[in-house]
């Protein structure tokens, strides 16, 4: 945040003669009346949000009182457009009668207001209806901000209207809205508004643009738009005012905050994001952690990371990696990965530091660390347990590795009784077929597959009466928190562990890498527990 006592093209906040440079938090409204933008705007505000945008695409009342609700309100930030269905809005209206809407809606007060770029080319009328609304201010500022929405995907001219945008005079600010079909597509908008700072917003929509909506204020931008909850959202991939508030951390970003996330596919689900966001704020370190989608198409990951580590001023300090990347992680680290993960075949970890990248992998440790504390005993006494492993993939694998190590006698599960063996030949273990597993023998069982993870939660990969004997169930599945197998095993009186400590320990192994601070694993066990619990009883 920087104080200054001069004008600058870029959005300012007027408070006591000085000028406040900042990016806007946005939350976007569909309002049909002024009571219903009263109320949500209420909301709004509460939840910590800079600026409303006000999308008046179907208001039923007269601009006039709109304009005088805006005047009430003049010392917040509010931002105006009525969006045709062309862009992605609901306005059927003309350009002509959308403009004629705005000015009036925004006569003498301080809002801004948002026109489409096309429209604006088309008809010099609509220039002189904005000029004209807001030419009693004092002192006179420029209140327009020019936008283009493309749902195609990538526009090919998209660096070349952008440029266009932020040379007009006159011009608050300028918008350009794409989809992005896969996160390759959202480079193009980062390094948009990393050349433009506060002249730009460039938002890649869709899951796979989320980092574009995110980082605007890293960069500088004049907004991000997000939504009050995804269902009111006015456009695909806004992110929640509280979930931009409360877990990626927007009050704290500014030009040097350190990117840290997670690769996958899904990357939805995870808790990652809420977990490192209550670590940072806890060290006080200037970092965003968020979910990255990753799809796996082609060499995808690798695509993605090195056009991460082309772009310097992202400031990317790690990424977490889960399914389907690891083993490509791998390959892209290369020599840069440590032995553990080389002789796993897979890296979870991912950090860059002063130029080098390091891959390591703490799923292994994490699962023999969480194992031994759920039987008591340090890792060393793990020494001839009798395990069962279900599943014969990359999870199984970490999981082999760490008991091997110890020294476990492991036989292995497998659908694929040839993948089975070949995991098992590599680490001293037996390998059986996947409908032997009915007849196991082990003292501990653990699941490695993804049989019974949300939503599939009355799914087991066990028969009812298959636990006899066991000492230990442990699940990798840590959402839900109690499996259909876990109730199976308390049915049957056998101890249960969930995958939830396995995962926290991973998550805290990784942290302490990026950035030597030791969190408190308790804690976080509780946080991320009642935030599932809380998802389950919302999905009901």
């Amino acid at each position: 945040m920087k104080w200054a006592f001069y004008t600058r093209s870029q959005v300012t906040w007027r408070r006591l003669g000085l000028v406040y440079d900042m990016t806007f938090l946005a939350v976007s409204i569909h309002a049909d009346t002024v009571d219903q933008l009263d109320a949500e705007a209420r909301r709004a505000w509460a939840g910590g949000a800079d600026a409303v945008e006000v999308r008046a695409d179907r208001f039923r009342e007269p601009p006039a009182l709109l304009a005088a609700y805006l005047r009430t309100h003049h010392e917040r930030t509010w931002i105006v457009t009525c969006r045709s269905r062309a862009e992605g809005g609901r306005s059927t209206g003309e350009a002509l009668e959308r403009a004629t809407f705005l000015a009036d809606a925004a006569q003498g007060t301080r809002a801004y207001i948002d026109f489409e770029l096309a429209d604006w080319r088309r008809y010099a009328d609509v220039c002189k209806l904005i000029e004209h609304a807001t030419a009693g201010l004092t002192p006179p500022e420029r209140r327009l901000i020019l936008s283009t929405h493309d749902f195609e995907g990538l526009p090919k001219n998209l660096a070349d209207v952008a440029n266009e945008m932020v040379a007009l005079p006159g011009i608050a600010a300028s918008k350009t809205v794409y989809p992005a079909n896969h996160i390759g597509d959202s480079f193009d908008a980062l390094d948009l508004m990393h050349e433009h700072g506060e002249a730009l917003t460039a938002i890649a929509m869709g899951e796979d643009g989320l980092w574009t909506r995110a980082l605007a204020k890293k960069f500088g931008s004049f907004a991000t738009y997000c939504t009050l909850s995804a269902e009111s959202a006015t456009a695909p991939g806004q992110i929640t005012l509280d979930k931009m508030v409360n877990c990626y951390r927007w009050a704290n970003l500014d030009a040097a905050t350190s990117v840290f996330g997670v690769i996958g596919d899904p990357v939805g689900h995870s808790k990652g994001p809420l977990l490192f966001s209550r670590w940072f704020a806890e060290f006080e370190i200037n970092a965003i952690y968020l979910p990255l989608r990753v799809r796996p198409i082609g060499d995808g990951a690798q695509r993605f990371l090195d056009a991460c580590v082309k772009r310097p001023w992202l400031d990317l300090g790690g990424l977490s990696v889960t399914l389907p990347h690891k083993t490509a992680a791998l390959a892209w680290a290369g020599e840069g990965a440590d032995r553990i993960s080389q002789q796993l075949g897979a890296v979870n970890t991912l950090s860059f530091q002063e130029n080098v990248v390091k891959g390591t992998n703490t799923d292994c440790h994490a699962a023999v660390a969480s194992l031994a504390e759920a039987l008591d005993c340090p890792p060393s006494q793990l020494t001839g347990l009798t395990v069962d492993v279900l599943g014969a993939g990359g999870a199984a694998r970490a999981v082999l590795y760490g008991l091997s190590m110890f020294g476990c006698d492991v036989t292995i599960f497998g659908r694929s009784l040839d993948k089975a063996r070949r995991l098992a030949d590599e680490h001293g273990a037996r390998a059986a077929g996947w409908e032997d597993r009915a007849g196991r023998k082990g003292e501990v069982l653990i699941n490695c597959t993804s049989v019974g993870l949300w939503p599939r939660v009355n799914e087991s990969p066990m028969p009812q009466d298959a636990l006899d004997g066991c000492r230990l169930v442990f699940d990798l599945v840590y959402h839900p928190l109690q499996t259909q197998l876990l109730r199976q095993a308390d049915q049957a009186g056998v101890q249960t562990l969930n995958g939830l400590d396995m995962f926290i320990r991973q998550a805290a192994m990784q942290f302490e890498l990026w950035t030597s601070k030791a969190p408190d694993r308790g804690r976080a066990y509780r946080i991320v527990a009642d935030e599932i619990r809380r998802y389950a009883g919302s999905s009901e």
